[in-house]
């Protein structure tokens, strides 16, 4: 796989929002897929135990509305939203970390507001 997204980048630009999603929704941990981690491949909650991350996950509930992310260092996303009963997949594309926090920030947005957040 193409190593396009910088996930040790992409986690710091992601973690001073956190606090702020965890307002609104449950915000479960960064978790990491190990690419050199024999199949099948644990997911981590912590980065240390990951040699080279392939993958960057992020999963938020608010009742029974949920929207979970991976974020692939190739240069995508796997986004899977349920709200109102209704399942939503997407899978967004970007070239860098920037342009994938853009992405991330955008889909969490938009599940917020789905799921009956006000942005005030």
């Amino acid at each position: 796989m193409d190593h396009l997204v910088d996930l040790d980048a992409l986690a710091l630009l992601l973690r001073p929002h956190l606090d702020d999603w965890a307002r609104s929704a449950a915000v479960g941990p960064l978790t990491w897929r190990d690419e050199d981690a024999a199949w099948p491949q644990p997911i981590e909650r912590h980065r240390s135990r990951v040699s080279s991350p392939e993958s960057l996950g992020l999963r938020l509930w608010r009742g029974s509305d949920e929207l979970e992310l991976v974020v692939w260092t190739g240069g995508w996303a796997d986004a899977d939203r349920f709200v109102d009963g209704r399942l939503e997949a997407t899978a967004p594309d970007f070239t860098d970390a920037d342009s994938a926090y853009a992405a991330v920030v955008d889909l969490v947005a938009e599940f917020l507001h789905a799921a009956g957040v006000d942005p005030a």
